[in-house]
């Protein structure tokens, strides 16, 4: 019976972020305002405070040992309007 647990090991798959999918990415235009990103990404998942124009969103699966993918897109605003989108 131990043989029987020990040959089959799951590896959860791990998820941290905002999902940014090219979809989703492409959703976004300047001029949109910084509520309207909001509502398509959600939170950012970095903000500095000493620069509010800038908001970094990250995300990071982990399949097991083995496999991870990241993937970042940092928007650079004027004012509260988005004036750039960094991928």
């Amino acid at each position: 019976m131990l043989f029987l647990t020990s040959c089959s090991t799951y590896k959860m798959e791990v998820q941290q972020g905002n999902a940014l999918t090219n979809d989703v990415i492409a959703q976004l235009k300047t001029g949109m305002s910084k509520d309207e990103v909001m509502s398509i990404l959600g939170t950012p998942l970095l903000q500095d405070n000493f620069r509010s124009n800038r908001w970094d969103y990250v995300y990071y699966t982990k399949q097991g040992r083995s496999s991870s993918k990241r993937q970042s897109v940092t928007l650079l605003f004027n004012g509260d309007n988005l004036a750039r989108v960094v991928q």
